[in-house]
């Protein structure tokens, strides 16, 4: 039957379908009063933090002007067409202690806290997980937390342990938040689905319902719909073609005596990095959450590029930072933020776009392999616009350059107003 989900604090009602082994929400449609359910009064507003470790190719990571009018360096070419909607920040910093070396910068991303060294775990809560624990009550899944390399257990010769190098969601200072992995779960936590286990589409549990909503809502509506059922339709077909490749794959090396490759994990890292960006763009689509963070590396990351032309790993090719080798890793990273920008942006939302209620922020924790003077980052999305964009913002020479003060006036604009966070007790100035 359809249903409409009670309010919560505020919270204004989405069309969700149910049938047996499946929830499914739609996005939003100009024609929800039809339905039964209530327009927005306002613009649901969604946070997404992408991270790559180990630093970048300084040469290429540059801009320079604002608007359509902005110079943009190689490495951001990929966001040329999303340019007037993304802001490109140069010099904040977190301190050294916090983000420097390799072992501990992911743990202290997200938190402005340097994390203890030693046996005892201790970092500090991640501000996506505050914004989860704060605001997260109004959805299905508080927070989405994914990955796409696997964490790392034991110690680094610094003392530190590897946990903090392979998480950057915390909820508290004891518990990094478990990733998901696998792209086949992350997308059935969205749909409360079964569909894996079925051979059937999630939207194949619905089907009868859906062609009652498409029947009463506006032509503009339809169109949507349509987008959207070939958008999950797409994400299936391409987890069932993995799974079906890594069922073929493991045969074929059962008889050379080899261990079989883990089943529902894709074997290139564009196609992983690609299906969680399409999890995260469904997500924020059908309002299941308004938090995610996507782990894309760790920090003394072994991710590997072989469809880039590079045959060992990234952390060996961050230490030749300067090389063309590491600019090609750079700009890959830069490609898969871009991919989620143009998703986002091409879906609708009242008078605007689901990137355009969002800020999607993709950030390092260091300048270069061993080195944080400045974090390289970027933000899109205006928040509704509280944000902003367009925008080349140089702090190199202020004398107050915080990444944390960056956190807090977000988490302000998002209705979490905090006295402190990380290192910082006042917003950015000039944002």
């Amino acid at each position: 039957m359809m249903q409409t989900r009670q309010p919560q604090r505020g919270f204004s009602r989405r069309v969700l379908l149910s049938g047996l082994g499946a929830t499914v929400a739609l996005p939003w449609l100009e024609s929800a009063k039809t339905l039964g359910a209530e327009n927005e009064a306002d613009p649901r507003q969604r946070f997404a933090f992408l991270f790559f470790g180990d630093g970048i190719h300084p040469a290429e990571w540059w801009s320079k002007g604002n608007g359509s009018d902005m110079e943009l360096g190689p490495a951001f070419a990929s966001l040329e067409g999303v340019k007037e909607k993304v802001n490109l920040f140069h010099g904040l910093r977190h301190p050294s202690n916090v983000v420097g070396g390799h072992a501990k910068g992911a743990a202290g991303i997200l938190t402005g806290i340097q994390p203890q060294s030693g046996r005892r775990i201790r970092a500090a809560v991640s501000m996506d997980q505050v914004l989860a624990q704060r605001l997260g009550g109004d959805t299905v899944l508080p927070s989405l937390v994914l990955a796409c390399e696997r964490p790392v257990s034991g110690f680094h010769e610094s003392s530190y342990s590897m946990m903090y190098a392979s998480h950057v969601s915390w909820s508290t200072p004891v518990s990094p938040v478990p990733s998901e992995l696998y792209p086949a779960l992350a997308f059935d936590s969205l749909f409360d689905s079964q569909g894996s286990q079925t051979h059937l589409s999630v939207l194949d549990h619905v089907l009868e319902q859906l062609s009652d909503v498409t029947r009463k809502v506006s032509h503009a509506d339809k169109a949507k719909l349509d987008e959207y059922t070939t958008s999950v339709r797409e994400v299936e077909q391409r987890l069932a073609r993995m799974q079906r490749r890594a069922g073929e794959e493991a045969a074929d090396t059962a008889a050379e005596n080899r261990q079989r490759p883990a089943e529902g994990l894709p074997n290139l890292l564009n196609e992983h990095a690609r299906l969680m960006c399409d999890i995260i763009a469904l997500a924020f689509q059908t309002d299941r959450t308004r938090i995610a963070t996507l782990l894309l590396t760790n920090n003394l990351s072994g991710q590997v590029y072989p469809f880039l032309g590079l045959n060992v790993d990234h952390h060996n090719y961050s230490h030749g930072w300067k090389n063309k080798e590491y600019a090609s890793i750079t700009r890959f990273w830069v490609e898969q933020y871009a991919y989620l920008l143009g998703k986002l942006d091409s879906m609708q939302e009242g008078e605007g776009s689901v990137l355009d209620h969002s800020c999607i922020m993709l950030a390092n924790e260091q300048w270069t392999a061993h080195s944080a003077p400045k974090v390289p980052l970027i933000t899109a999305g205006s928040l509704a616009g509280k944000l902003s964009t367009g925008r080349t913002l140089d702090y190199e020479n202020e004398k107050e350059r915080k990444m944390s003060s960056l956190l807090m006036s977000v988490m302000a604009r998002m209705g979490v107003e905090l006295p402190a966070f990380g290192d910082a007790t006042e917003q950015l100035s000039g944002l």
